[in-house]
């Protein structure tokens, strides 16, 4: 060895530096008691105690799929993790060479959940799963690297910073949303990652965090270059709500045996899309608790199917069959001749279309009106109930200006009267941000104003938790899902100036957009 070799502890020699990244440098090492290779993990950090618990916890942990830990040492105000030694490219390296098959995608799946099971099994969660710590070697066998921030389940210390640790794109919607790792998180992010592997595209990665947090909380992946079972599979796993998402025992059964067949998932593991609770709900239709119920009868279900096909067959009869008003009945009867069976006023089983025409209100010339009609003229001349209700003019929306403040310093603030305006703040364009409804409808979601922590910066979000943010008040109004097609409406953006959030409905004005928040009223 040269004499500029570093020593560790006396006993790991440097060779050279394999990568650096934000947690600190890897160096090949030798260790020079028993002389085997081994890594080096040069760690950037003062928690020298943090350290050492994690090392700890991961040491624990004896998986052929787990990057094992050696020892941990503190040397000079400095933190090493001495590791098992594993030259091969990562996943994320992998993807950017080649595309891989669904085969090969099931099997780093199956192979990444023998480390995640071997972790949980010892009260450890992972917490970083993701396309990079996942090594793929040139056997075929796959090993997952860096506990760096793994924890015991049962650790205290795992709620003590508040914060949330993990790569942004991988991490599972409920963590956002102020609920500790878990399994079912680990399990997210291995779905995030097999979506990746697959189709070669991060599912929720966007340009900046705040954007990557929305994707994650409000939008839905879609696989494009992959179909079937192996896409139904990935889409278990990334269930919104982790107590609907594939254990590891099911993923198992779903991975598990030649990987050339990935099982459908069973009825009970499908994901079943519920409606916001303010869609209408058709009397006697299935309820959550119905589709809960287990075992799943497929009897029921067919009823439910049934069921459905008979609303919709009523319905289309009631438009012909329904009798009209009896002086409509009668019009109908006089034009189309006597019944041989039905009295005069349910004689015609398809009334002409003309009783629905603006003309209907009054018979024609041709038509002889009968001595009821004769005796009651006036009736004659009033519109009937239905067409009553559709020229009757929907009730106004009750709406909210929305208007973008500012202070000295540039931070900006949008709000509306539902909440005072902050200190410091003065209008910039009152009413320039279009309207927010008053009131929730269909297809529309709340819009909240937030405090950035540690900041004076303010901004908007549909996410009650603020996307780990500080809440101001309470809700701002109401801001359109999808592009509605009864009203004029605008596209409401969630931009950034050089770190200053604000809200336009004028595409950023130059500013970099970080993503659509919704549609509001013009």
């Amino acid at each position: 060895m040269g004499e500029d070799t570093r020593l560790v502890a006396g006993r790991y020699a440097m060779l050279r530096e394999l990568g650096r990244g934000g947690m600190g440098v890897v160096w090949l090492a030798e260790d020079r008691v028993i002389g085997r290779q081994v890594a080096l993990k040069e760690l950037r950090t003062t928690e020298t105690e943090r350290v050492l618990r994690e090392a700890r916890t991961a040491g624990r942990l004896n998986s052929p799929n787990v990057v094992g830990i050696y020892d941990v040492i503190v040397e000079h105000g400095v933190t090493y993790l001495v590791m098992e030694l594993v030259e091969a490219p990562t996943l994320s390296e992998v993807m950017t060479r080649r595309s891989l098959t669904e085969d090969e995608v099931a099997n780093i799946g199956l192979q990444t959940l023998n480390a995640l099971e071997a972790a949980h099994a010892a009260g450890i969660v992972h917490r970083d799963v993701k396309p990079s710590n996942i090594m793929v070697l040139s056997d075929g066998r796959v090993k997952l690297a860096d506990f760096g921030i793994a924890r015991a389940m049962d650790d205290p210390g795992l709620t003590a910073t508040g914060g949330i640790m993990g790569s942004p794109g991988y991490m599972a919607p409920e963590l956002f949303a102020g609920k500790q790792p878990s399994p079912a998180s680990d399990l997210w992010a291995l779905g995030a990652t097999m979506f990746h592997a697959v189709e070669g595209r991060s599912p929720f990665q966007r340009d900046t965090t705040a954007a990557t947090m929305h994707a994650i909380m409000y939008e839905e992946p879609v696989l494009q270059r992959t179909r079937g079972p192996l896409a139904d599979t990935i889409m278990a796993l990334l269930s919104q709500d982790d107590t609907r998402r594939l254990t590891a025992a099911q993923l198992r059964g779903r991975l598990s045996g030649a990987t050339t067949v990935v099982k459908p998932l069973s009825p009970s593991e499908q994901t079943v899309v519920i409606g916001p609770v303010t869609s209408y709900v058709t009397p006697n239709a299935p309820t959550q608790a119905d589709w809960d119920e287990k075992p799943r009868s497929r009897k029921k279900i067919g009823i439910f199917a049934g069921a459905a096909a008979a609303v919709v067959v009523i319905a289309l009869a009631a438009v012909f069959l329904i009798k009209p008003e009896t002086r409509q009945g009668e019009a109908v009867a006089a034009q189309q001749g006597p019944a041989s069976d039905q009295p005069s006023s349910t004689a015609s089983s398809a009334p002409s279309s003309t009783v629905f025409s603006s003309s209907s209100a009054a018979p024609s010339s041709s038509v002889a009106p009968s001595s009821s009609q004769a005796s009651k003229p006036a009736q004659t001349t009033q519109p009937t109930q239905s067409s009553q209700q559709t020229t009757q003019p929907k009730p106004p929306r009750e709406t909210l200006a929305f208007s973008r403040y500012r202070n000295g310093k540039g931070w900006h603030y949008s709000g509306t009267p539902n909440i005072g305006v902050p200190a410091g703040f003065t209008v910039e364009n009152t009413g320039g941000l279009g309207k927010l409804l008053a009131k929730q409808e269909a297809n529309t979601k709340p819009l909240y104003s937030c405090v950035v922590n540690n900041s004076e910066d303010r901004m908007t979000s549909a996410s009650p938790t603020c996307e780990g943010q500080q809440r101001y008040g309470g809700v701002l109004g109401y801001i359109f899902t999808a592009k509605p097609s009864d009203v004029n409406t605008l596209v409401l953006h969630r931009c950034n100036m050089g770190g200053h959030h604000f809200d336009s409905v004028a595409g950023c004005e130059g500013y970099t957009k970080e993503f659509v928040q919704g549609w509001v009223l013009a």
